[in-house]
């Protein structure tokens, strides 16, 4: 009598993760790592892959019973337990996954949480250094970050319209080598076409192991930005509130593939478009000073 095999897709995905990075490097650091599964799908995947990185592996909400013990969104306000978790076990880092594991969020060495910008940043930083001169997509939204990342090792940055879906058939018809977006969403087709939570922590412990850097170290070492991100109820026509704010910032290029963004001559820029699931506008924008995105958006706001 034959008996179908059941595939074991966790331990196929994971071993496809170990097959793509530096092991042994990473188990040579002996990390001690505090991670938030949201007692979700990270429930089911991150013991056996951390067990094989070599990591002390401190767990919290690692039930797989979908109770989310915080709102599910992964950012800095719904995250202080693990941030605590962080700074009472003394581990190296942590990490915080949302429900589905496609979005990851970094708590450094202090016990706080980082951007979320920071984790595609962190993986594109590992991944270009090794391979210079590719590819990288990131849409429209994200920050300038992880395009001068790119810029640093002669890559191209190829910019997309929001949205997963938008990002992959670009990272496809460029041939980039990695992408993503600015939501902690990375996106490394040499494991897979989709956000990966598991390929992102693999890339960013890569990352620090070879490094030798604490999760502060290295991203001291990286460009630094503030971002700014705000929604307005919608009030008028979008398209007479994309014609008047390029008429008043003649010195800005304009990309109109979604929305408005507009990029000036001193690297700040900012994104105006309609939410696709709210009556809203939604507007992110950066700079390289705090003052200059203020600003900015004080003026954004004055011409809407």
């Amino acid at each position: 009598m034959n008996f179908m095999t059941i595939p074991n897709f966790t331990k196929e995905h994971a071993d496809q993760i170990l097959a793509h990075v530096n092991v042994e490097v990473i188990r040579a650091r002996k990390f001690k790592v505090a991670v938030d599964m949201i007692n979700a799908s990270a429930s089911v995947m991150d013991p056996y892959l951390f067990e094989k990185l070599g990591i002390d592996l401190i767990p919290l909400n690692n039930i797989p019973n979908g109770k989310f013990t915080h709102k599910p969104e992964p950012l800095k306000e719904n995250l202080t337990d693990i941030e605590n978790l962080v700074k009472e076990s003394g581990a190296n880092l942590g990490f915080a996954h949302d429900p589905d594991a496609d979005r990851l969020v970094v708590i450094n060495e202090l016990g706080e949480v980082i951007s979320e910008e920071y984790s595609l940043a962190l993986a594109v930083e590992n991944v270009l250094a090794k391979n210079p001169g590719q590819n990288v997509v990131i849409n429209l939204s994200t920050s300038q970050m992880t395009a001068d990342i790119a810029k640093k090792y002669g890559g191209k940055v190829f910019r997309s319209m929001i949205g997963e879906g938008h990002v992959v058939d670009a990272i496809l018809s460029h041939r980039a080598i990695i992408g993503g977006e600015g939501n902690g969403g990375v996106i490394y087709p040499t494991i897979n076409t989709v956000r990966d939570s598991f390929t992102t922590l693999s890339l960013i412990l890569e990352l620090l192991a070879e490094r030798k850097q604490t999760v502060s170290e290295v991203v001291a070492s990286l460009p630094k930005y503030f971002m700014k991100k705000e929604k307005l109820p919608i009030g008028k026509n979008l398209n007479d509130i994309y014609k008047n704010l390029k008429s008043n910032f003649k010195e800005a290029e304009a990309n109109e593939q979604e929305g408005l963004r507009l990029d000036f001559p001193d690297s700040s820029w900012f994104h105006i478009r309609s939410s696709n699931t709210e009556p809203i506008i939604r507007i992110f924008g950066e700079a390289k000073e705090e003052n200059r995105i203020v600003t900015l958006f004080e003026k954004i706001k004055s011409y809407i």
